[in-house]
């Protein structure tokens, strides 16, 4: 499973993933250097326009899968993730400082924490791949 990571690499998006509660999480970041992302997901890009429209679906999608634990604006801060250990990433503050690759957010959405043995759930078998795309729309809004 371990793919080249150059190009992120040189892009810098695995420094450190912030948690809502100001907490560095580096285990996504591990993972990834160590393992890279799952050679299915590298170079997968958003090829859905990004409107109005996709964005008003991303951030309904987003309110029913994923704000239960990250927070309606994303900062991790929703009821949900309280208690979970390590908590949900502050994936605003992420997006917004880091230049994410779509190919690292949709792998993260599709397979969750599995890789990572966390509590985030996958979602590849439970939205369509447009749908997914939607939510990165939304994300790179917030």
């Amino acid at each position: 499973m371990r793919t080249s990571l150059s190009l992120l690499t040189i892009l810098g998006v695995f420094p450190l993933l912030l948690q809502a509660n100001g907490q560095m999480s580096m285990i996504r970041h591990h993972f990834v250097m160590q393992n890279g992302i799952d050679p299915k997901y590298v170079s997968k890009i958003n090829l859905l326009e990004r409107s109005a429209e996709n964005i008003a679906a991303g951030k309904k999608l987003f309110e029913k899968n994923c704000a239960r634990c990250h927070g309606m604006t994303g900062i991790g801060d929703g009821e949900g993730g309280k208690e979970l250990k390590p908590p949900p990433a502050n994936i605003a503050r992420f997006i917004k400082t880091h230049n994410v690759p779509d190919d690292y957010l949709y792998w993260t959405i599709a397979e969750g924490g599995i890789p990572l043995e966390t509590a985030m759930p996958p979602f590849k078998d439970v939205m369509k791949e447009d749908e997914i795309w939607k939510i990165i729309i939304f994300l790179r809004e917030l």
